[in-house]
């Protein structure tokens, strides 16, 4: 290629300047462009809030004891110039004790019960009459009515936010050493009967063993009762959208004849009553039970303990009575964040909370900062080598930990699952019975008045159906025994929480 000559180069860059300003001119008149320089923080910096510090009181986890150094709350100070100075409770007392000192924090994580109470003294703030300034938490509200419902008092107040996205794993659910059943080939039992006889197939090849095993005593009636039609407790009926008493049921009689058969015929431990954590994974792994029902992580943390190919599964449960065997619809978190009406950094509050029901605070706060927790690989997120289950998120990170996240992603979580795992969580979705086992609120006046025939009815209801299942009491006596439950009180229970549902659906 031949060089162009310097005259020859320099006439080019004339003729492009004047082709230049040919091209600015309009009607035979110049117009100056103008370049401007970039004004200060445009694009280049973030425009944070004024900075704040904000004090939150938790519950301590010992699975996850909190770190001040957790990336979290670094993510969270990036994100709002809000810096968290998280204190943990010393114990079942800490809330009251806060309270009652008058140095309390700006926020709290509490139950929903402990909301309703000091809110309703004036410790908490009610969050409905601040929504305005909450576009994000009004907008997922607004989406999940059945969440707002929990929290709303029956005069209209939110003295709590509950948390959601990470209650997968309060559900309870069935699962069976599918390695026994599949080595005597066995089914998996589709039904109670079923069950009933799959158990004493399974204690006559192993003698020394108690088949089925759960370890939560009556309060296990519970997860039983979804697979009968029911919840052994006052609950919505699903059919007819009226507060019904499960025990009144006929179903329940027969639950409970079943389970007095696999008492009688050791087909469960002697101490199913009492019987605790440590007891309950020893019969797990040793050979000793081979069907349960229990919370849905404890799948992993048995097979993780489990040797020589022993292997445990989720198993749909088993029918009772009706159409379809269901698990309790536990999918649901049971704490949240109150306010205090004594603090002084409320914009910086409200705006703490709007940021972790946001999307943005949603993905950040459940997956964290590539680079930092995961890496992408072929478009997929991937957590990084020392994430290697779920809770070392919460260990290593403070990831979906108490006081740290207000909308949790389940599919950060469900990543780190394996493939197992992830067959139990999707498996359970197809089981949710109907109606969650969560009764509407009460006024404290209507609340007061029914006290005492509850505590009357809890406590007969316990005493009389543990001997019916020990056979201390004949089942002869079944309807003598329904017919003084009621005499306790249980009609006028139903009726007011009625009232209280009416008023629910009224709104």
């Amino acid at each position: 290629m031949k060089r162009i000559k310097k005259s020859n180069f320099m006439m080019l860059v004339l003729v492009l300047i004047l082709v230049i300003i040919a091209g600015c001119s309009t009607n035979g008149s110049k117009t100056e462009m103008k370049v401007e320089s970039p004004k200060p923080n445009e694009s280049t910096t973030v425009n944070l809030p004024e900075a704040a510090s904000l004090r939150i009181l938790t519950e301590n986890s010992p699975s996850w004891p909190a770190k001040k150094d957790w990336a979290v709350w670094k993510w969270l100070k990036e994100k709002t110039n809000i810096t968290i100075l998280h204190e943990t409770q010393t114990g079942p007392g800490s809330v009251a004790l806060s309270i009652a000192s008058g140095d309390m924090p700006d926020l709290y994580t509490v139950y929903l019960d402990e909301a309703q109470k000091y809110g309703a003294q004036g410790a908490f703030l009610d969050l409905s009459k601040y929504l305005d300034k909450m576009p994000n938490v009004k907008a997922f509200l607004d989406s999940r009515p059945d969440v707002a419902q929990r929290m709303t008092s029956p005069g209209g107040e939110k003295y709590q936010l509950l948390t959601d996205g990470a209650g997968a794993g309060n559900q309870t659910v069935w699962f069976y050493r599918d390695d026994i059943l599949k080595k005597h080939s066995l089914n998996e039992p589709k039904t109670w009967e079923e069950l009933y006889e799959t158990a004493k197939k399974l204690k006559q090849l192993y003698p020394d063993s108690y088949p089925f095993v759960f370890r939560h005593g009556l309060n296990t009636l519970g997860a039983f009762g979804p697979s009968f039609g029911f919840y052994p407790s006052f609950f919505e009926d699903k059919d007819t959208g009226k507060i019904k008493y499960g025990v009144n049921d006929p179903a329940f009689k027969k639950m409970i004849e079943y389970l007095n058969k696999f008492y009688k015929e050791g087909l469960i431990p002697p101490d199913w009553l009492s019987m605790d954590y440590k007891v309950w994974t020893q019969f797990i792994t040793t050979n000793k039970s081979f069907i349960t029902i229990q919370y849905i992580p404890q799948i992993e943390i048995m097979n993780a303990q489990l040797q020589n190919g022993a292997h445990l599964k989720f198993m749909p449960p088993p029918l009772g009575a009706g159409s379809k065997g269901y698990i309790p619809n536990s999918n649901f978190e049971v704490t949240g964040f109150a306010v205090s009406s004594k603090t002084k950094n409320l914009d910086a509050v409200l705006r703490y909370l709007d940021f972790i029901y946001s999307k943005e605070g949603k993905d950040i706060l459940s997956w964290g900062k590539e680079g930092e927790t995961y890496t992408i690989e072929n478009g997929k997120r991937k957590f990084m080598p020392q994430f290697k289950e779920v809770v070392d998120l919460a260990k290593e990170a403070g990831i979906i930990t108490q006081g740290t996240y207000g909308l949790a992603d389940a599919n950060a979580v469900m990543s780190l699952r394996n493939e197992n795992e992830q067959y139990s969580y999707n498996e359970a979705e197809k089981y949710k019975f109907p109606v969650t086992p969560v009764l509407p609120m009460l006024k404290a006046e209507e609340k007061a008045a029914i006290t005492v025939d509850q505590e009357k009815v809890t406590k007969f209801y316990e005493t009389s159906v543990a001997k019916f299942i020990l056979g201390e009491t004949p089942m002869t006596q079944w309807d003598a025994f329904i017919s003084e439950l009621n005499k306790l009180g249980v009609q006028k229970i139903i009726d007011t929480y009625q009232v209280g549902l009416d008023r629910v659906k009224a709104k």
